[in-house]
């Protein structure tokens, strides 16, 4: 009706209507946002008291110099220069870490001549974390080897999946290798997956350059599925809420749920990619066990036997005098220990002089 044609009681009663309605509606949106604001004062009390805090910053007191940097596909590689550390604890000592030209640590004081050539991939043990150039179990091979040429092409951080994309572009330039050692430990099953832990640890690490992680899958044949390197997600105020960082956590689990159950199929995969590489180019694949589970490959077992790829374990108990103080990585004894035992099972597997 038109509002003309209303009598004066009908108007005033209308706008009485109106008014209540209006005052209620926004007591209503009022309320709504104390419930939602109250519930979450109460959630990130009791994630709290669970020790689900915040994602925080970590309380880093040392200042080491940054010597890797982003790759498109490989996350991040070591950038050429030379890197000097300072010790982990009082009695510990300084280490300096040289990356050669083409992203390599440098083993080799001086060139050996030879066309032969024999390269290293693994994770932060392989690449001689927290000792220096000299120290690490491949160079210590290099001393009691002189018909290959050992590169050392492994980088920390780096699971089985990152060092078979860095095997790759190393092929993709080297004519002369004929050897490939892939050293693994169990935790790199979890690494070659994407596990949502292991991507938060790289990214609160990430002032050392850890910035993505590449990560696999398998399909429905099982074969491997390539990934491109993948960020943590960031959430608002994720540093200053619990409940947000909850929710940046549930989020990444739910982008991965399907891999962690499938960590020994792909890696699984990931070794049979690297042998069809290697075998393509005649190079000879071995993969190395140095952790302290004796049947740390077992779940790889069919496929190595399927597709003629050699192994072996070093398996030597990791106690305290033969890990680096303040930190836990080998430190030069258990680096000697690691080179005795490889050289071993290398002169049975190749040719070593």
């Amino acid at each position: 009706l038109e509002s003309s044609s209303l009598s004066s009681p009908t108007k005033k009663r209308a706008k009485e209507f109106l008014d209540f309605m209006s005052k209620n509606y926004i007591f209503s949106i009022i309320l709504i946002l104390l419930s939602i604001i109250i519930s979450i004062f109460f959630i990130e009390i009791l994630l709290r008291i669970n020790n689900q805090g915040p994602w925080g910053q970590l309380n880093i007191k040392r200042d080491d110099p940054t010597f890797n940097k982003p790759h498109q596909i490989l996350g991040w590689v070591p950038k050429e220069g030379k890197y000097k550390f300072q010790p982990f604890s009082e009695e510990g000592e300084k280490f300096e870490i040289n990356i050669l030209n083409d992203g390599s640590r440098k083993v080799a004081s001086k060139e050996i001549e030879t066309n032969n050539e024999l390269i290293f991939l693994g994770g932060s043990i392989t690449f001689g974390w927290g000792v220096n150039d000299d120290q690490t179990f491949v160079s210590k091979l290099q001393n009691m080897i002189n018909n290959y040429r050992i590169k050392n092409f492994a980088v920390g951080g780096y699971g089985t999946y990152q060092s078979f994309l860095r095997l790759e572009e190393i092929l993709s330039k080297k004519s002369d290798t004929k050897i490939v050692v892939a050293i693994y430990v169990p935790h790199h099953s979890l690494r070659n997956i994407g596990d949502e832990f292991w991507l938060r640890t790289l990214t609160k690490h990430s002032k050392k350059g850890y910035i993505e992680l590449p990560y696999a899958s398998i399909n429905e044949n099982q074969d491997l599925v390539r990934h491109e390197p993948i960020s943590y997600i960031k959430t608002p105020l994720k540093d200053k809420l619990a409940i947000s960082n909850k929710i940046a956590k549930r989020i990444m689990k739910y982008k991965l749920s399907d891999n962690e159950k499938n960590r020994y199929l792909v890696t699984n995969s990931v070794f049979k990619e690297m042998s069809n590489i290697t075998k393509e180019k005649n190079i000879k694949l071995i993969i190395v066990n140095i952790s302290n589970n004796e049947k740390a490959l077992n779940p790889y077992l069919k496929t190595f036997n399927k597709n003629k790829i050699d192994y072996f374990s070093c398996n030597i108990e990791t106690t305290d005098d033969l890990t680096i103080k303040g930190d836990g990585h080998p430190n030069d004894l258990l680096h000697s220990k690691f080179s005795q035992c490889i050289y071993k099972n290398l002169k049975k597997k190749i040719k070593i002089i």
